[in-house]
């Protein structure tokens, strides 16, 4: 599927829009927050939110939640991420914060790992347990990662609080705030409360500042599309878990084709928007806003590809003995298209057993292959449906033989010869002179002339065969040479 990125501070990037500012009540904020990801091409800074009355309930370290902003995340690469937070008035409006423009407080708290975005707000810890007795978590008992930045890495409060933090008073200057998850794991979320205690107009911004670094972990872009994931093949009915987005949704609906009515039935009690399915068919997820009206509808089609595979036979390009041939596998596809197989190529070198030549490719084309015997293994994608060709055997000839009794190399003959009894191999030394007359599969020439040792050089051949890459099996002669080395 490791790459080393430069010595630079990576952005992030986000779809955002006026829902950043809420007026749904606050027990559905969480659940319609928006994602982000990190991205080495863009940033993520949006507006900040203004204009809500200080609220002083304690929310794990900090006070208040003043002009609150809701985003999570999703884990693609396993490992230790680390964000930096920072917001300012941004005068030129260009998302940039340059020289001159005013630094601004700005205050977070992250919860998580969940295993989807779309939790019950009340799940979201309010205070921490310093002894770990899970009774009468206080926000008063919730630290400062300023004070102690190893109190919510080490999980010292024994809640799903990730991480928090606050500027402790005006006069500290502290306008970043670092947000770290240390050891993340891939399909994880979190989600993130973003704060503007000063209620002016401005801009914050997050960058994960670790993604140069060993072990770092990186955020699932894939979160930024509204709507289902892609079409799935599974290797037999797996039960898998999917889960949709839509913009503003506060409920959801999962439907499932039925095939004799040619219509979505609704599928009860699956109002959320993540869904085990219980096998292949057709799901559809629609959203609906706080007013019940729809936001958006998708649908997924997962298809059983076990049997999409039935036969993978081959062609072959060159002619024999070119020295270099074009392998292309031909599977017989039964369900899906070419792209969604991959290929194989072994190879049976010492005549002892194939092993794996070529890795498994996307393309059906395997180019500069030597002569020799193979065959290709096909499968789906998707891990399944693996069938094998008939073993490949290309004409050819050795560049050297060493006839020295140690059992390797000690004879010389063409290769895959021995399906044509009516091919001639004839052998000539530098002067055209005939040495040796072999027949196709059998010992082959030892390098002696009349029972004498023929010295190291290089020696010529000729042979007359019928060529198995013409469907008329045309006759055909063919020269080369081959050294002798002693």
């Amino acid at each position: 599927m490791a790459k080393v990125l430069p010595q630079i501070v990576l952005l992030l990037v986000v779809v955002f829009s006026n829902s950043n500012i809420y007026s749904q009540d606050e027990d559905l904020e969480c659940r319609t927050a928006n994602p982000f990801c990190s991205d080495a091409s863009r940033e993520l800074t949006f507006p900040n939110v203004t204009g809500e009355d200080i609220n002083f309930q304690g929310l794990g370290c900090l006070n208040t939640t003043r002009n609150s902003s809701w985003y999570f995340i999703r884990i693609d690469q396993p490992g230790e991420l680390i964000f930096d937070i920072q917001q300012w008035v941004d005068g030129n409006d260009n998302s940039n914060l340059d020289r001159g423009e005013r630094q601004l407080d700005v205050d977070f708290i992250a919860w998580g790992p969940f295993t989807t975005s779309f939790v019950p707000c009340d799940i979201l810890a309010t205070g921490c347990d310093n002894n770990g007795d899970g009774e009468n978590l206080r926000p008063e008992e919730c630290v400062n990662n300023v004070d102690d930045p190893d109190y919510y890495v080490l999980n010292e409060d024994n809640t799903n609080i990730v991480d928090c933090s606050y500027a402790r008073t005006p006069e500290d200057d502290i306008f970043i705030e670092t947000f770290t998850i240390p050891n993340a794991q891939s399909g994880e979320y979190y989600i993130i409360l973003i704060t503007n205690f000063s209620d002016e107009p401005g801009v914050i911004q997050l960058q994960q500042t670790n993604l140069d670094e060993p072990n770092a972990g990186t955020t699932d872009c894939s979160i930024l599309e509204e709507g289902l994931p892609d079409d799935i093949d599974t290797c037999g009915p797996e039960l898998l878990d999917i889960q949709g987005r839509f913009d503003d949704a506060v409920r959801y609906q999962w439907s499932l084709f039925n095939e004799a009515t040619g219509a979505f039935e609704e599928i009860a009690g699956a109002e959320d928007p993540f869904f085990t399915t219980t096998g292949p068919g057709r799901y559809q997820l629609e959203g609906f806003d706080i007013s019940g009206n729809s936001v958006g509808v998708d649908d997924i089609v997962i298809t059983d590809v076990t049997n999409s595979l039935t036969s993978v036979s081959y062609t072959i390009q060159e002619e024999s003995f070119a020295g270099s041939y074009t392998i292309t596998a031909v599977p017989e596809i039964a369900i899906g298209e070419l792209e969604d197989f991959e290929f194989r190529l072994d190879r049976n070198p010492l005549g002892v057993g194939f092993v794996e030549y070529r890795p498994y490719q996307s393309s059906p084309v395997f180019t500069n292959v030597p002569p020799g015997d193979y065959f290709i293994t096909a499968r789906h994608i998707a891990g399944c449906s693996e069938v094998q060709s008939l073993v490949i055997m290309i004409l050819g000839y050795p560049k050297y033989f060493t006839p020295n009794g140690d059992g390797f190399h000690d004879t010389w003959s063409l290769i895959n010869i021995e399906g044509q009894p009516g091919a001639l191999i004839y052998i000539f030394d530098r002067y055209g002179k005939l040495l040796k007359q072999i027949r196709p599969g059998g010992p082959g020439w030892d390098g002696t002339y009349n029972g004498k040792i023929m010295p190291s050089s290089d020696y010529w051949f000729r042979v007359e065969f019928n060529e198995p890459r013409d469907p008329n099996m045309r006759r055909r002669t063919f020269a080369g040479s081959f050294s002798l080395i002693r």
